[in-house]
């Protein structure tokens, strides 16, 4: 009989913290969603831009990452691993793909091509031709 009074007020305590603490305040008038027609695509080209940068640098650090640990255990693990020369012959090819990547887009590389859009000018043809549509998406 105590563990079913027990159980039953514990169950009751957690019911109690299930609900909301604040009721959400709602708009008198409800708002129309905003024309998506409407966005200014300097704007939207300048985002897809920054993505691109931004997974093309994540791209380069997964690389740099991988390249470093088969490095590090190819040369810490001793002889129950690859050796030296082993490990090294697999990271190099990592490690310059992933550094490639970090330098070839860079966030000053990525700012300087997004102020000469914003001043007018073309994006340049690598980027252009790198813009995919899920750059344009917003990010989630």
């Amino acid at each position: 009989m105590r563990k079913q009074l027990f159980v039953t007020g514990v169950l009751l305590l957690a019911a109690l913290g299930a609900r909301a603490q604040d009721t959400p305040v709602l708009p008198a008038v409800p708002q129309p969603p905003p024309d998506p027609t409407l966005v200014n695509p300097a704007t939207d080209s300048a985002q897809a831009v920054r993505n691109l940068f931004r997974k093309r640098r994540n791209g380069g650090t997964a690389y740099t990452s991988v390249g470093g640990l088969v490095l590090a255990t190819g040369v810490l693990a001793g002889p129950f691993s690859l050796g030296a020369p082993e490990s090294v012959a697999i990271s190099v090819p990592f490690l310059a793909v992933g550094v490639g990547k970090l330098v070839r887009f860079g966030h000053k590389k990525e700012n300087a091509i997004i102020k000469q859009y914003q001043a007018g000018k073309p994006l340049p043809a690598a980027v252009r031709k790198r813009l995919r549509q899920e750059h344009f998406e917003p990010a989630r």
